[in-house]
């Protein structure tokens, strides 16, 4: 039995909504799509129980030749898609899964954020000095994140017990529950002890665990550190918009550009594969073609 296309749209949307749990945003996002892909079916007197692969692969072709589409678009258009075909099929409503040799295509590797050495030595040593508790809790937060290469998530969640262990290392339990030791540099060892001495203290408004506190006295989150950053950024205390996981990129970066082993790095981050931290070989050799074209005089 045949149902106009709205029928099977309107049946994935309802699977997407009660059984997937999808957001409002994603399903909104779906519905746009496959309005579209409808609205082609129908210039193409396409009958969608009669779809095919080719079909699939002509519209998107025509998609990308009308309205140069972004990787990143076309990637969630093809999703969109392959995600409506595989229903369909699953739910019996089309003989086959024409959809099933779709391929979506590569996303564009972006290339993260790093701060180069020299801004962040001024960051650092210029823009976070002062004796006020925020002023000395902020310089131990960005003193660690550029030392340690943590995650902000994994930061916040520090308590006093954990820098007290054990001297320059740290035990960190990253994502997935997957525990690592990090090193502490000295710079950073010596920004907690004296924001533990001197700034800690006149934060703190009750028993709590935390290693850094809000001004409520309670224990600081992601978004705080960011909103930290951000205040910084406007002030001028970097020439671009960074987020602190720029500090992470930066971490890493550095090692590499300073001789230290990909794996050994991909140890310090937590990474479960090494092709995840292979993207900091790809920053570095960026950065040494800024170097050449700036220092060679026939670059």
């Amino acid at each position: 039995m045949t149902h106009p296309y709205a029928f099977y749209q309107q049946e994935f949307l309802n699977w997407l909504q009660n059984e997937k749990g999808s957001s409002a945003h994603t399903i909104r996002a779906y519905q746009e799509d496959l309005a579209q892909f409808g609205e082609y079916l129908k210039a193409q007197r396409i009958p969608l129980e009669q779809l095919e692969y080719h079909d699939l692969r002509y519209y998107m072709a025509s998609l990308q030749q009308k309205q140069q589409l972004k990787k990143t678009t076309l990637s969630r258009k093809t999703s969109t898609l392959k995600s409506f075909c595989k229903f369909l099929h699953r739910e019996g409503m089309l003989e086959h899964n024409p959809a099933d040799l779709l391929s979506t295509p590569k996303k564009e590797k972006r290339l993260p954020t790093v701060i180069n050495e020299v801004d962040m030595t001024a960051f650092l040593d210029d823009f976070l000095a002062g004796e006020e508790p925020l002023q000395l809790r902020n310089k131990a937060i960005f003193e660690l994140l550029y030392s340690s290469g943590l995650r902000v998530s994994e930061l916040v969640q520090l308590d006093v017990e954990n820098v007290q262990k054990q001297k320059g290392m740290l035990r960190i339990l990253g994502k997935g529950s997957k525990e690592r030791i990090v090193p502490v540099g000295e710079q950073a060892q010596f920004a907690i002890a004296y924001y533990l001495e001197h700034g800690r203290p006149l934060l703190v408004k009750e028993e709590v665990q935390a290693l850094f506190l809000n001004r409520q006295g309670k224990r600081l989150t992601t978004r705080g550190v960011e909103y930290i950053l951000e205040q910084y950024v406007k002030q001028g205390a970097l020439k671009y918009k960074v987020t602190p996981h720029a500090f992470r990129h930066s971490f890493a970066t550095h090692l590499l550009d300073n001789g230290a082993d990909l794996r050994v790095i991909q140890e310090l981050l937590g990474h479960e594969s090494l092709s995840t931290t292979q993207i900091y070989t790809e920053v570095s050799a960026s950065h040494l073609q800024q170097i050449y074209r700036k220092a060679h005089p026939r670059a």
